[in-house]
């Protein structure tokens, strides 16, 4: 373990001994980047609270892990403020010096509550699989594996006519993986589209149905779905 005023940096490999233990203390996860300005200004203004809190606080390189895709961290700086392995709270942007103690002192002394940070996402049974633009290459494409609504949009750019086949095949896959992290209406239209542009009319027969289904029960527009299905 390391020194309770410790600052280092983590990765997705050392979360677990780091800021997942369940130790009772408490413990702000820094999101960074070397590019990001606002972050290298709060670099010295974290390290001089180290003598004055009591608080473990790690930096997390956003460009070199998956944790922040997987947490839908979407600005830098971002800080989590964690005990237990539970996020009690978040904040972004450049503080103050008395703020950021503020907001410390503030999380540590909350009930902790809640499920475990899931920092590493929900396993997949499919392969990513790089298509023939420059979008679908294998690291476009992992850095939204784990964002159902992301891979819904890029997968829905290549339900057209004019998509070239390995585009649309890498389509299939993304769209998959967003069905299996959330099962929306719009992803199975999407889904249903692109099996329809590689002419496999029985799957999108059987897409389209669990579409309808779906949307009915939840009292969603059916229009393309039944559009869809007439096009069969």
């Amino acid at each position: 373990m390391l020194p309770a005023q410790a600052q280092t940096y983590v990765t997705d490999a050392t979360m677990d001994e780091t800021v997942m233990q369940e130790n009772d203390r408490m413990v702000v996860l820094f999101f960074t980047a070397t590019w990001c300005g606002p972050c290298q200004y709060m670099k010295p203004i974290i390290n001089s609270i180290k003598d004055e809190v009591d608080v473990d606080i790690y930096y997390l390189d956003t460009d070199n892990n998956t944790a922040d895709d997987i947490l839908q961290v979407t600005s830098i700086p971002t800080y989590y403020f964690i005990k237990n392995g539970r996020k009690l709270g978040q904040t972004t942007g450049t503080l103050k010096r008395a703020r950021l103690i503020q907001l410390i002192q503030r999380h540590d002394a909350m009930t902790v509550t809640g499920d475990l940070l899931p920092y590493r996402g929900k396993p997949s049974k499919f392969s990513i699989k790089e298509g023939h633009s420059k979008e679908l290459s294998y690291e476009g494409i992992d850095k939204i594996w784990y964002d159902a609504a992301q891979l819904n949009a890029t997968a829905w750019n290549y339900t057209n006519e004019s998509s070239h086949l390995q585009d649309v095949q890498a389509a299939l896959v993304m769209i998959n993986r967003s069905i299996e992290l959330e099962e929306t209406v719009s992803a199975l239209e999407t889904k249903a589209f692109l099996l329809l542009r590689l002419n496999r009319k029985k799957e999108a027969k059987l897409v389209i149905d669990q579409g309808l289904k779906l949307a009915r029960k939840r009292d969603e527009f059916t229009g393309i779905l039944e559009g869809l299905l007439e096009r069969l």
